[in-house]
């Protein structure tokens, strides 16, 4: 009796030294690890989404960049985003033209979405800034461009997914201004004020000018009740002054900025202010004129953005 229970419990020894190290030997070879992250360049080419991407890396010569060390923070259209700006083939575009775009979609250092603030954001293209505005809806850039992912992680940096490819304005608020016939009838005012208005306009501050454009139907409507010729009078050019003025607000302020945006807002009139309403669509609303639509928004220009309106403000 004794023989059997000592062998009996010589067996249940044996039996949980085996299944100990049954369980060591799981532990050792299944367990689940963490794979390593790839860097930006390698998670991106990993991606389908990223195909044109990377292939507009590869012929801009920017991989290597995006392997390195960083850390960077990379707003990475995906394949739709390139189609919806027009890009459906690299076949025309060299490397000299893809540079500055994508080098406009690369910041150094790592940005969570945490960390994102509305305001202009420095890129490796040291001739171009972005202008990121966050507000309820999300986080939007230069106003048209939206973030739809975010925090995807690399051994380098991070990417942030966009649904348009980012593209640097080439054109001054003066040049987009002349090559819009709609806004002859601005351009024509603004040469007959004071100058002081087109160097203003020309030259704007280091953080630029918003400037609501109203049409040539917009001024048209304005000369039912105040004729061009009572503006253009050398005798009210202080007046027409003014109500030009009147539609500039100093710094840039995209329509992704205006939910954030509350009370009066001064001009570059500095007796007038304007207010917006964003109720039924985005207004800017003059003190003695009421609500002009903004139809058009977001066009950005290298030393500020401009929005077209439907009525001319009145201070």
């Amino acid at each position: 009796m004794k023989t059997t229970l000592k062998s009996n419990t010589l067996k249940i020894y044996l039996a949980a030294a085996v299944l100990a190290l049954s369980f060591t030997a799981c532990n050792d070879d299944d367990a689940p690890s963490t794979p390593a992250l790839g860097n930006i360049a390698g998670v991106a080419s990993a991606d389908p989404q990223f195909s044109t991407l990377v292939g507009a890396l590869s012929k801009a010569e920017l991989v290597t960049t995006l392997q390195g060390t960083g850390p960077f923070t990379v707003f990475a259209p995906n394949n739709a985003a390139f189609t919806k700006a027009g890009i459906t083939s690299l076949d025309g575009l060299t490397k000299e033209a893809l540079t500055p775009i994508l080098t406009t979609h690369v910041l150094s250092g790592s940005v969570k979405a945490a960390d994102v603030k509305s305001g202009a954001v420095k890129t490796v293209n040291t001739n171009n800034d972005i202008y990121l505005s966050k507000n309820a809806d999300g986080v939007f850039i230069n106003g048209n461009i939206k973030v739809i992912a975010t925090d995807v992680s690399a051994s380098n940096g991070v990417i942030h997914v966009i649904d348009n490819v980012i593209v640097p304005p080439t054109q001054s608020l003066v040049q987009v201004a002349q090559g819009n016939s709609n806004f002859s009838e601005l351009v024509s005012l603004v040469l007959a004020a004071d100058p002081a208005v087109a160097t203003a306009l020309a030259s704007a501050s280091a953080n630029g000018l918003t400037v609501f454009a109203p049409t040539n139907a917009a001024f048209t409507e304005l000369y039912k009740t105040t004729p061009k010729a009572t503006l253009l009078a050398p005798a009210n050019k202080a007046l027409l002054t003014n109500v030009l003025l009147y539609h500039v607000v100093p710094g840039r302020v995209f329509s992704t900025d205006l939910p954030n945006v509350s009370g009066e807002v001064s001009t570059a009139n500095p007796a007038g202010k304007v207010t917006f309403n964003l109720a039924g669509g985005a207004k800017v609303v003059g003190k003695t004129s009421g609500a002009a639509n903004i139809t058009a928004a977001n066009i950005l220009a290298t030393n500020g953005v401009v929005h077209v309106i439907d009525k001319v403000l009145l201070p």
